[in-house]
């Protein structure tokens, strides 16, 4: 079972702060909507992981190494994955670039990282029934994963797919990262498509066979 990122767009509700704290709250994840990678997360889908860890750190940008805070809030509702987070204004990447460009809006998306333990595919969208998250990360931009993909095809090297994400603003090792999420990602999504098309022949076998069966 492999580890998975989904960024989404993040509904940050307010910023306050005390003496020791930044805390927000907003939606990390909501339900139903078909995202860039054809999966929706469904309702009840962080119901048995919140049952085990009501907390999850919060991260930069996926950043092991960049713990920023964590959450102090985490449960589901009719909407999505509510969260309330507290971020530690000693820390400097806190109250020196995050808040601030959160409070412009330049940081605007939330990531989630997640072991997908339950899903099913349904006309060619993957319905995630059941989520361990392990992680949120605040995120700068999140990617179209669809749109990389493309890219892959259209430009000549890795190199040069590499440079245009430099040029987005990633550094080289986000970069790299990325880009081997997107072929992880790619190739996830093949052996499923390939899975589905190899069960629906079957099954219409299957029904064609029983037709013919009953129609003697």
């Amino acid at each position: 079972m492999k580890k998975e990122i989904k960024s989404l767009p993040f509904e940050v509700k307010g910023i306050q702060e005390d003496e020791e704290y930044f805390t927000f709250d907003g939606y990390a994840s909501t339900f139903g909507n078909v995202d860039f990678g054809d999966d929706a997360i469904m309702k009840g889908a962080f119901m048995a992981s919140l049952a085990k860890n009501s907390s999850v750190p919060v991260l930069w940008q996926h950043q092991m190494s960049e713990p920023v805070g964590k959450s102090i809030q985490l449960n589901e509702d009719e909407k999505g994955l509510y969260i309330k987070a507290i971020l530690p204004k000693s820390d400097t990447l806190v109250s020196g670039r995050i808040i601030p460009q959160m409070k412009v809006g330049s940081i605007r998306e939330m990531s989630i990282g997640f072991f997908t333990r339950d899903s099913e595919m349904d006309k060619g969208i993957r319905l995630i029934k059941e989520i361990e998250l392990y992680e949120v990360s605040l995120v700068t931009k999140a990617m179209n994963p669809q749109a990389l993909v493309s890219g892959f095809k259209s430009m000549e090297s890795i190199r040069d797919i590499e440079q245009s994400l430099k040029d987005m603003g990633l550094s080289n090792s986000e970069a790299k990262t990325l880009i081997s999420k997107v072929k992880e990602f790619s190739t996830q999504r093949e052996v499923e498509e390939k899975n589905q098309r190899e069960a629906d022949i079957k099954q219409k076998i299957i029904t064609d066979l029983n037709n013919f069966i009953n129609s003697k």
